[in-house]
């Protein structure tokens, strides 16, 4: 069964549409076939909340929502809902919805984690809610206290940094963990970005 899906792109537009009164053509595709399904949305903003309209094949869905910061991707999670039906309560893996994703949440764990690899160097990956991981190598330099760090997040066109830092392991852990949240900030969507 294919899962119909929103790019980043439609949801950055989406957060600007949601500001307009307007009627928008978008296309959903689904993974992995990447077959697409165009739909229609009919935006009509009031003072106080806006009324969106889903055209979807011979289907018409509304959905009244109050202005908000997460506004368009409720309305995501809505379109995504009309595309592939209902969301199973039973189901064992059930699909994180947009409003609910959390993007750069760097955990204690993991904080702990990196400081192991400042102190000893090595891999690690983290998972700080991307489609991708953030994939980070450390190697403790020989001739003085210092760290050679490579990180980078993505496959086909990844967004890296390579830098080296000294000093003791607490000021390069410090140094490492700007860099990884500096990262994350990098590779967080726009369309979630606040």
């Amino acid at each position: 069964m294919s899962k119909f899906k929103l790019d980043n792109r439609t949801l950055t537009l989406l957060s600007a549409q949601v500001n307009l009164s307007e009627t928008f053509n978008h296309t959903l595709r689904s993974t992995p076939q990447r077959v697409a399904l165009p739909f229609r949305l009919k935006v009509e903003r009031n003072q106080t909340d806006s009324t969106f309209t889903v055209e979807l094949s011979s289907e018409r869905h509304t959905l009244t929502l109050p202005h908000g910061k997460k506004t368009h991707l409720k309305l995501a999670d809505f379109i995504e809902e009309i595309a592939n039906g209902p969301i199973d309560p039973t189901a064992e893996l059930l699909p994180q919805l947009h409003a609910e994703r959390q993007y750069g949440v760097f955990s204690t764990q993991q904080r702990e984690q990196v400081f192991g690899l400042v102190c000893l160097g090595g891999f690690l990956d983290l998972d700080l809610g991307f489609e991708l991981p953030i994939r980070l190598a450390v190697h403790r330099t020989r001739t003085r206290t210092g760290v050679t760090v490579v990180m980078s997040i993505g496959v086909k066109s990844p967004r890296t940094k390579c830098f080296t830092v000294c000093g003791t392991d607490t000021e390069m852990y410090g140094e490492v963990c700007e860099s990884i949240t500096h990262l994350a900030a990098l590779a967080t969507p726009a369309a979630h970005a606040a």
